[in-house]
């Protein structure tokens, strides 16, 4: 884009606008660099001062982020997550945001919890099996949290379910005729270790949100527990 030096719109805004192009085309992508301002200076013939106006205005937009000796990227799409919206999926989360959730499946299978804090929400006598679902969740195929479910040996027909490309709740929900209705929530700030940040593509000990909860059905009876992390600084929860 061109800037008109003769228009009454000042060249900053100009300059925004060339910039928001770029984004919506996809010529800037979320998480990408954008160019110094000297780079930008020299593109678009203008001083750094009007640059450093541009780009601070993208900022307080939430269009582009600075990261201290780093440089300015364009700022991911936020996800917001509502605590108050009962039994809500992550791939419901993804959909209500515009973005489609994906998964890879890390673990399915039978084994002993031994966090007992599990062994607690589903009543199990130590050394008792259970159903164990691991996922690597995406939004818009980018990386976002790993979710650890547990559920009662009674649901071993979940093994069977293709969890890659189906929705666990919508299945429960559709084929089982189950309520889902969240229970208890613990939060915690946690620093990603090594094997987090391989999976999430960030780096080791970048702040991350650790959930672990316990999901009901419509009787009160426990239907399974989570144990989520990720949901970096893309990521807004709301809570009323």
């Amino acid at each position: 884009m061109e800037l008109n030096y003769e228009s009454i719109v000042p060249l900053y805004e100009q300059i925004m606008e060339s910039i928001k192009q770029e984004m919506h085309s996809g010529n800037l992508a979320p998480h990408q660099k954008l160019p110094t301002e000297d780079e930008l200076s020299t593109q678009y013939g203008v001083s750094r001062i009007t640059i450093r106006r541009a780009i601070a205005e993208l900022v307080k937009q939430g269009l582009v982020e600075k990261k201290q000796g780093k440089g300015t990227f364009v700022a991911a799409p936020k996800l917001r997550k509502a605590f108050n919206r009962p039994g809500m999926s992550f791939t419901e989360i993804c959909a209500a945001n515009g973005m489609k959730a994906s998964a890879k499946i890390l673990f399915s299978g039978v084994e002993i919890p031994q966090n007992e804090q599990v062994v607690k929400w589903l009543g199990l006598k130590p050394g008792v099996q259970a159903v164990r679902i691991l996922r690597l969740r995406y939004a818009d195929g980018r990386p976002l949290v790993i979710e650890d479910n547990y559920f009662s040996m009674e649901y071993a027909y979940l093994l069977a379910v293709d969890l890659e490309h189906n929705s666990l709740y919508h299945y429960l929900r559709e084929k089982k005729g189950i309520e889902i209705i969240p229970g208890e929530v613990i939060l915690r700030l946690v620093r990603a270790d090594s094997k987090t940040a391989k999976l999430l593509e960030v780096s080791r000990g970048t702040p991350m949100l650790q959930i672990d909860s316990c999901t009901r059905k419509g009787d009160g009876d426990v239907l399974h527990t989570c144990h989520q992390v990720g949901y970096g600084e893309d990521f807004d929860f709301i809570v009323r």
